[in-house]
């Protein structure tokens, strides 16, 4: 069955609308109170880091990884003998460091190294939310400042309600605005199999929030599919491109990642990277870490679908 089937009639556009809230994307700042509000730093040693410069001015680097979900690794946890994961989120800040990255999606990530990114990252901002495992954004104060951040709903296992923030970003040299998504659908997996139906419903998700926003949009994570993604969310219909392949060579492009980006076209990708050497292989059981750089346009406004094709 098509992802588009499941929304079709109109029983199924009033699922859409009881699952996707109003996402307003026109820079309008949230209220302090937020839940979604970055999560300050807690006392510990200074740790002075050189702010990197943005590559010129509308030109940033962006990353996205699976951070393997802290107890996974804990003590009775499934990967007990593998590092633990405060050790592996210092070995993702000082990926960040040194691939001067600006900003960026963490997948899977939980209380014990989201502390740990706060702490040692302090040049960068956390938006994480209330659920135990997140999905979070994180960029450069120097570079970006908040503008926008919204809750909405997604579904993670057997349906599951899980909190993605969608979260739009100004950067301070230009004001030029981006928006992020960060997503984790679920795996078809022995002790849960049959997963299909909501990753389709996460992607319809991902879809109206994007036709809906009026900034360009990323959306970045571990999407837990390859190739079938990667051709759905780069359809004409839904306007979004990879930095891997095109809609027209998504089937024959090779074995995607099951960590994609997909951007507005006016984002204008280049210089995908995947690290994948002895440190991204201790930090992440998905053995890699993702990076691209993009160009943020002028006005902020994403192109019109027509425009896409």
């Amino acid at each position: 069955m098509s992802p588009n089937a499941l929304f079709s009639g109109p029983a199924s556009a009033k699922l859409l609308r009881a699952v996707v809230p109003a996402v307003a994307l026109c820079g309008i700042v949230a209220v302090a109170s937020s839940l979604l509000a970055p999560t300050t730093a807690t006392a510990g040693p200074t740790i002075k880091v050189a702010q990197a410069d943005p590559v010129r001015p509308g030109f940033q680097r962006f990353a996205w990884l699976n951070a393997w979900a802290d107890h996974h690794t804990a003590p009775g946890g499934s990967a007990a003998g593998r590092l633990d994961g405060v050790p592996r989120m210092r070995i993702v800040v000082g990926h960040l460091r040194r691939t001067l990255v600006d900003f960026g999606v963490l997948a899977e990530v939980e209380a014990p190294q989201r502390a740990t990114f706060e702490r040692y990252g302090r040049e960068y901002a956390l938006i994480s939310t209330p659920d135990a495992t997140d999905d979070a954004v994180f960029y450069r104060r120097s570079v970006f400042r908040l503008v926008s951040r919204d809750p909405v709903t997604m579904y993670y296992r057997h349906g599951a309600r899980v909190t993605a923030p969608v979260v739009v970003l100004e950067e301070r040299a230009t004001g030029r605005r981006v928006g992020v998504l960060p997503v984790h659908f679920p795996a078809s997996i022995p002790s849960a199999p049959n997963q299909k139906k909501w990753r389709q419903i996460d992607a319809q998700i991902v879809k109206s929030i994007v036709a809906r926003s009026e900034v360009p949009m990323i959306v970045a994570g571990d999407f837990n599919q390859r190739n079938d993604i990667l051709c759905d969310l780069t359809s004409p219909e839904t306007g979004l491109i990879s930095p891997l392949a095109t809609h027209e060579t998504c089937n024959t492009f090779g074995r995607a990642p099951i960590d994609q980006t997909f951007l507005d076209p006016s984002l204008r990708p280049d210089r995908y990277r995947a690290y994948s050497g002895p440190s991204a292989r201790r930090a992440t059981d998905h053995g890699a870490f993702y990076q691209v750089r993009m160009q943020i346009p002028a006005g902020g406004q994403p192109l019109p679908r027509t425009a896409q094709k």
